[in-house]
């Protein structure tokens, strides 16, 4: 007898749009969840009533990223290009700061300290953008390293150990391994085909990409930091459009074109269940770094897509 799928901890459903970006925000005092759309707008769901508590005009182009710095501040990033920095007052979120970093594209911006945060920039950079002087401090060029042009930048992931590296996914079909502190590439390796997203835990040593193949690919880091394929996780339909591994390190999920969210064993690399709640590509997966009360789940996932929906999951805790 086949096992059906789980059932998914709740649906928000709307009038949101294709969302393309997600985000936790949880403390003791509020259990929120941010999405941001392809209009441009950021909703907030309160996790504890279920239902759309507020909305912030971030901007008209596609919302591709959100972070939270600290308690106070908010950080979103445009498709064509624009950083917003906003600031906590009371139950709003009022526009600090904005700059335009001129790339146009689907890569999205990831945190590398409190004070920082990866950009993609035009012509296969990116860039370590302060977010206190305003300004990108550094910036890693593969025509430095003697690299011909390896296309738009498609994702970026800072190694979260005390290397300080960063790995950069470019649409050329390359998948990079960059030194920050000394602006080299230290290793690359060639991708099956265009690299849509990926994900990579330190402690692990194990990273997943996703493409439009029929294969997730496995990969790690060698102790010369030569980028090594382990091997391949095939697929029913090609297409993966977002991949995110759990902090508990025990599963990670993939989001299919197909508009079927996949979970997999770290340990052992086995399909472990495929939800089919979407009806659409799935753009967005995120865990919450905390324990959400609200659903009694340690590590609440949150799936969004070009359907307008989100789905919540509290599985295997």
């Amino acid at each position: 007898m086949a096992i059906l799928p789980p059932d998914p901890a709740y649906i928000m459903k709307g009038d949101m749009g294709p969302v393309h970006s997600l985000l936790f925000r949880v403390s003791p005092y509020i259990e929120h969840l941010y999405a941001g759309t392809e209009s441009g707008k950021v909703h907030i769901w309160d996790l504890r009533k279920n239902r759309e508590v507020s909305k912030i005009n971030a901007s008209n182009e596609t919302c591709l990223a959100m972070h939270a710095i600290g308690h106070e501040n908010l950080v979103t990033q445009s498709k064509g290009g624009a950083i917003h920095v906003w600031k906590a007052d009371d139950s709003n979120w009022i526009l600090d700061k904005s700059v335009d970093t001129g790339y146009c594209g689907f890569c999205r911006c990831q945190v590398s300290a409190d004070d920082s945060i990866y950009i993609p920039l035009n012509d296969s950079k990116i860039g370590l953008f302060s977010l206190k002087t305003l300004q990108t401090e550094v910036e890693l060029n593969p025509l430095i390293s003697k690299m011909d042009s390896l296309g738009h930048v498609m994702a970026i992931k800072p190694c979260m150990d005390e290397s300080k590296n960063v790995l950069v996914a470019y649409d050329g079909g390359v998948m990079a391994l960059w030194d920050i502190r000394s602006k080299k590439m230290l290793s690359f390796k060639e991708v099956e085909q265009c690299p849509m997203c990926f994900d990579f835990n330190s402690t692990l040593n194990l990273g997943f990409i996703g493409s439009p193949c029929d294969n997730i690919e496995v990969f790690q880091i060698t102790e010369d930091y030569e980028l090594i394929e382990k091997k391949k996780l095939p697929l029913k339909n090609p297409g993966t459009a977002s991949i995110a591994i759990r902090p508990d390190m025990r599963v990670f999920a993939a989001g299919g074109w197909d508009s079927c969210i996949r979970i997999y064993s770290m340990k052992t690399l086995r399909p472990l269940a495929v939800l089919n709640q979407h009806k659409a590509t799935i753009n967005e997966i995120v865990y919450s770094t905390s324990k959400v009360d609200a659903y009694n789940s340690k590590c609440l996932m949150a799936a969004g897509g070009k359907d307008g929906n989100i789905s919540l999951w509290s599985l295997y805790n």
